[in-house]
């Protein structure tokens, strides 16, 4: 039995603190892959200064190179309409029966998972994994660990793992691309690279 992981967001754009979450995961949990699965249309988040999936789903592809757990996903962009976790963790199990599978979230997306569509089956369908921002944060995830065994059943698997998380964000990203501002350390080099040839998130003149 493989332990598959999956990670998603709107990756708009994936940067550095994807990434070291992603191997941190990868790492405390011996994972065998972690899918990075960019949104097609996110359900819990207003989706500003996007860019086209494909664009998104380069640059997750990009980020990924040279990191042997690591794998971009297309499978929410292949699906038409809002992108629920439980639709996909259910293609997840059809793609890779007898495998288990991990449900990688940040901590505000874990504090409210019992609210998200069709919770039992996601609850159900994987190892539900988060990581806190601080020590505050690590006894909040733990009670709600242990809310969600309460509400769901003992079935219900959590795992919050300490790892160091990395202050970034793609709303910074894209501002500073708007200022012409360096994205060292933010950005992988080639996602910058890609992002610099195609014009991505740059202020449009006139």
């Amino acid at each position: 039995m493989k332990k598959i992981a999956m990670l998603g967001g709107t990756f708009n754009p994936i940067h550095n603190g994807h990434i070291q979450m992603a191997l941190g995961f990868v790492k405390a949990l011996k994972l065998d892959s972690l899918l990075l699965m960019p949104a097609n249309i996110p359900p819990h988040k207003r989706f500003v200064d996007a860019v086209s999936a494909d664009d998104r789903l380069a640059m997750c592809r990009l980020a990924a190179a040279g990191y042997p757990a690591l794998e971009a996903c297309d499978l929410e962009l292949r699906r038409q309409g809002p992108s629920y976790t439980a639709d996909t963790l259910e293609q997840l199990k059809e793609l890779f029966p007898g495998d288990e599978l991990y449900l990688i979230m940040g901590a505000d997306m874990f504090l409210t998972v019992q609210d998200w569509k069709r919770a039992e089956t996601i609850v159900h369908s994987a190892v539900l994994c988060a990581a806190p921002r601080d020590d505050d944060s690590y006894n909040k995830l733990t009670e709600h660990a242990q809310a969600l065994t309460r509400r769901f059943g003992d079935s219900v698997r959590c795992r919050i793992v300490d790892l160091p998380l990395v202050d970034i964000s793609s709303t910074q990203i894209r501002a500073r691309v708007a200022q012409g501002l360096p994205l060292t350390g933010l950005v992988p080099p080639n996602v910058e690279e890609y992002m610099n040839s195609k014009g991505l998130y740059q202020k449009k003149s006139g």
